[in-house]
């Protein structure tokens, strides 16, 4: 799972390299013919950021052992069975007091 995350990260990052270079505009961006004023494609600094974070989030992600959390879960809730088992046994008579 780490690689396939890390894989689609890294692609996020090289379409975001990609769309700087063909996207940003070089020299003023501006021509003019016949009279009418045409712009070049401009970049769009909220998109790129957002790629950018996109790409992050992802990446950290990948960095999470995810076996590593299920068997902690998993031992944190056989360590805390009794005591859920009381929280369960309060919440059973807490439902009954107010539903009669």
């Amino acid at each position: 799972m780490r690689s396939v995350l890390s894989f689609f990260s890294m692609l996020a990052l090289g379409l975001m390299i990609a769309a700087v270079i063909m996207v940003a505009p070089s020299g003023n961006g501006a021509t003019s013919i016949a009279g009418f004023e045409l712009s070049g494609p401009t970049l769009d600094y909220r998109s790129v950021v957002a790629g950018l974070g996109i790409g992050l989030v992802i990446a950290l992600i990948s960095q999470i052992s995810w076996r590593e959390i299920g068997r902690r879960l998993g031992g944190w809730l056989g360590s805390q069975a009794q005591r859920l088992l009381l929280i369960a046994w309060a919440g059973l008579f807490i439902a009954v007091l107010f539903y009669f």
